[in-house]
C-alpha cells in the first residue's frame, strides 16, 4: 500500500490504492475497484496507530517515512529504546535520513543521555551539510549548543 501526505504534517495519511483516509479513520471500501488490504472498517477500527503502520511497512518495508513513523510512534507510545533502535536503522539508508538524527537526539535529550544526543547530532549535522540541508544542520546545531551546558563541559 502506498500513502501519500494529504496535510503535508504526516497527521492526514491517505491510502493512494483506495484513497481512503484519513489514516486513523477509513471511512468506505475502495472506490477504484482496486482491493485494499485496509478495506475491512471493523478490522482497521481495531488495529491501534502502530498496527497500521506495521501493516503497511510489510508491503513496502523500505518506505522511509513509515519507518520514520514508526519510530515516532514507538516514542509517543512510550518505548523510547525501541524508537531509537528505529531511527538508528535509518540513520544507515543511503542516504541517511537527516530527521532521524535530530529526533533521536532529541529523545535521548529527554531520556537525560546528553553525551549519546551530542554524538547524534554531530553526526547529523555532518549529513545534513553533505546533503546540502543547511536548514536542519542549523537546527541541530542549535540544540547541539544549548545541551552544551548539560552535563558534562562540551568542549566544541
Amino acid at each position: 500500500m502506498n500513502l501519500h501526505d494529504d496535510d503535508g504534517l504526516g497527521g492526514n495519511l491517505v491510502c493512494v490504492t483506495c484513497d481512503d483516509g484519513p489514516l486513523d479513520a477509513p471511512e468506505s471500501a475502495a472506490v477504484s475497484g482496486v482491493a485494499c488490504p485496509f478495506q475491512s472498517t471493523e478490522r482497521w477500527s481495531f488495529m491501534s496507530r502502530r498496527e497500521k503502520i506495521e501493516a503497511m511497512l510489510a508491503d513496502d518495508p523500505t518506505d522511509t517515512f513509515l519507518r520514520y513513523s514508526l519510530a515516532m510512534e514507538y516514542r509517543s507510545e512510550g518505548d523510547h529504546e525501541t524508537s531509537l533502535v528505529k531511527l538508528r536503522e535509518l540513520f544507515t539508508d543511503d542516504p541517511p535520513y537527516v530527521p532521524a538524527f535530530f529526533m533521536a537526539a532529541q529523545q535521548l535529550v529527554d531520556l537525560g543521555r546528553i553525551d549519546e544526543a551530542r554524538s547524534i547530532l554531530r553526526d547529523g549535522i555532518e549529513q545534513a551539510r553533505t546533503q546540502n540541508d543547511s536548514h536542519a544542520a542549523a537546527e541541530m546545531s542549535e540544540l547541539l549548543s544549548s545541551i552544551g551546558m548539560l552535563g558534562e563541559d562540551d568542549d566544541l
